[in-house]
């Protein structure tokens, strides 16, 4: 890649994941409830415990309503109460645990089963044959259309076109992609696997075991999860150092045999999920995400476009405003500054964030009800993102 300048970061926070009905921040601990409630959810006895120790914090939390402002229904803002009490030695490391394992078995009874529309193209002729009629893995042909016309799953649509997989591949070697992401949900992932690439994590390789074989002749892509992933399985035995196991599944799929699995180092059981809360301090894990930090700076130095979808960039999490300063004081590079997101206030956020001339010339916001899949089948996206060669003609949403 040495040399590439043409570089696209892709930033997805909670509006990326809530088309596919991931509970956003607001409606995340209701959610829990339910799920909690219901026996059709098949939890086992020791993570209805989890649910417990998680929902008996959230009331005992309730008291301090009486005298301080805090919103105990957002999921963010109560898991930053439970690191800090534990990082205090006023709660114990067990309420901890339990937070980050609810919040990814909701993750998981959420995303079982929800679909979020297609996004259909007509194919640009003259590429297609150049890539020998190849397309990506899940993208269905519609009869009937010549050139042909192809459709696919929202987010495979999108793994598609923000990998390079869609582009002229006259110009794929010329391009880099690099996605970076606050949500803790395999959405991404499992599409850039469904159409024939492979996330590249970045955790350190000295402490990392993964268990998940990858095709090697698929295109990699760096996708850096700032704070970590349901897949990422953290060792919790201090004198271990945090080995790290990277599953080809969510770690609360096989409860019972993610809780007897062994660490390799140690050779004793008890992995946790590797979750960060989004909060200005994330120290506990800094040895293991410190490569995923650094490799995002870079990324964000390099980038000549940035695409921001659907991340509120929160006053709690001020850590990514400063990377983000960081970054972009050495980036001489970037033209091009987009934001995605559902809520107007969000992309005015940006506006004020960014200075009055680099945003005149450079920002571009698209706000739509709809969600990220309106801007996809816009038809100025592809100029946008300067991507996506194979597509001509108008998008279509289904």
């Amino acid at each position: 890649m040495t040399g590439v300048r043409d570089r696209n970061v892709y930033i997805l926070g909670a509006g990326f994941s809530a088309p596919a009905g991931v509970p956003v921040i607001y409606d995340f601990i209701d959610r829990a409830r339910i799920y909690f409630d219901d026996p059709s959810a098949k939890m086992d006895d020791v993570e209805r415990e989890h649910f417990e120790r998680f929902l008996r914090f959230k009331q005992k939390m309730s008291q301090a309503r009486e005298k301080v402002k805090i919103d105990l229904d957002n999921v963010e803002q109560l898991f930053g109460l439970v690191e800090i009490s534990q990082r205090l030695g006023l709660e114990s490391p067990e309420t901890r645990n339990s937070t980050v394992y609810v919040i990814a078995k909701t993750l998981e009874l959420a995303t079982r089963s929800q679909r979020a529309g297609e996004i259909g193209f007509q194919a640009n002729k003259e590429v297609l044959e150049r890539k020998r009629g190849v397309v990506p893995r899940g993208f269905g042909m519609d009869p009937g259309f010549n050139p042909p016309q192809f459709r696919a799953d929202t987010y495979d649509y999108f793994a598609s076109l923000a990998s390079g997989l869609l582009d002229d591949p006259d110009r794929q070697a010329s391009r880099a992609n690099t996605f970076i992401t606050f949500n803790y949900d395999l959405l991404l992932d499992d599409a850039l696997r469904r159409v024939g690439a492979s996330p590249e994590y970045h955790l350190p390789k000295t402490r990392t075991v993964v268990e998940e074989e990858e095709e090697t002749s698929l295109p990699v892509c760096s996708v850096l999860k700032l704070h970590g992933s349901t897949n990422w399985g953290v060792c919790a035995h201090a004198t271990c150092g945090y080995h790290v196991v990277v599953l080809d599944k969510k770690v609360t799929a096989s409860p019972g045999e993610f809780r007897s699995r062994v660490c390799p180092k140690c050779r004793q059981p008890g992995f946790q999920p590797l979750l960060i809360p989004p909060s200005w301090d994330k120290s506990e894990y800094r040895e293991i995400m410190r490569p995923i930090w650094a490799k995002a700076v870079k990324e964000l130095k390099l980038a000549s476009r940035i695409c921001v979808i659907g991340y509120s960039m929160p006053e709690a999490d001020s850590f990514f405003k400063y990377l983000l300063a960081l970054a972009l004081s050495e980036n001489h590079n970037l033209y091009k500054f987009i934001v995605v997101d559902r809520n107007p206030k969000i992309a005015t956020r940006y506006e004020e964030l960014l200075d009055p001339l680099f945003r005149e010339r450079r920002l571009s916001t698209f706000v739509d009800d709809v969600g990220f899949s309106s801007f996809l089948s816009h038809g100025e996206s592809l100029a946008e993102l300067g991507r996506g060669e194979l597509i001509r003609g108008n998008l279509s949403r289904y």
